[in-house]
């Protein structure tokens, strides 16, 4: 029934069944891990990160209340907390692709990049068909120079994820920072067609179209950037440097 209510949006009484199930069975885990779910759904994740630790309390060896709060401490950036709770988690599912990936994104934010190759690699494994392990991947190992592996992982991302804006962004980055600049530019026109407000893929299709001499197009990106974010200063720079080659005798 909680879980229902939470579905049909109705966190407050969502919230009013869990804390009845806690007041007839005050050592019921699964209340306060849920209890936990819809507080950080309604943004309180001070409050849910309160309500996965009472959970644990009463069952310590709760994998759900395990990677709950660790997906919660993520999102504070309390990333080495959040690491200990995703190991725990995989102690007794091993096989999680999401515990997997989640703890490569905490061991990534923590510089660890091998450690987070091999967590999203594992995800991978697990579930072949994650668009989200399979980019996360290729960040990781365009992070570490290894580029066609990179290329690779990311292709194979929008492949099962086509919509998905930030896959095309990345590869779109990875390219461009490789000097393949019109396929960088297909992979920024994509990234915009799905994400129109992106400041970052009108700025970088930009120096795409930039580098390929078409100063007029990318001085338009520039300024689309720049509508969007007056402030953003790669955007105000490229754009000064594109007038300034414009404008130079050829």
């Amino acid at each position: 029934l909680g879980t229902a209510l939470q579905d049909l949006g109705r966190s407050g009484e969502a919230l009013e069944h869990f804390q009845r199930a806690i007041d007839i069975q005050p050592d019921y885990a699964p209340a306060y891990n849920n209890m936990g779910v819809t507080e950080r759904a309604t943004g309180a994740v001070d409050r849910a990160i309160a309500s996965y630790r009472r959970a644990l309390s009463f069952k310590g060896d709760y994998p759900d209340a395990h990677y709950n709060l660790a997906n919660a401490l993520l999102a504070q950036n309390r990333v080495e907390e959040a690491t200990e709770h995703f190991n725990i988690a995989l102690q007794s599912i091993p096989d999680s692709a999401g515990v997997r990936n989640n703890l490569g994104i905490a061991l990534a934010a923590q510089g660890k990049q091998q450690d987070a190759i091999a967590s999203f690699q594992q995800a991978v494994a697990a579930d072949p068909q994650s668009s989200m392990a399979h980019r996360n991947l290729g960040d990781a190992l365009a992070e570490a120079g290894r580029t066609a592996e990179a290329t690779t992982e990311l292709q194979r991302a929008i492949q099962l994820a086509p919509s998905d804006p930030v896959a095309h962004y990345s590869l779109g980055v990875l390219l461009l920072e490789h000097g393949r600049h019109e396929e960088a530019a297909a992979e920024f026109r994509v990234t915009l067609q799905l994400n129109p407000q992106s400041v970052e893929a009108h700025n970088n299709l930009g120096i795409a179209l930039g580098s390929q001499g078409k100063l007029d197009d990318a001085i338009d990106q520039f300024r689309r950037a720049l509508a969007i974010d007056p402030s953003f200063a790669d955007a105000q720079r490229n754009l000064q440097i594109a007038m300034s080659a414009r404008t130079e005798p050829r």
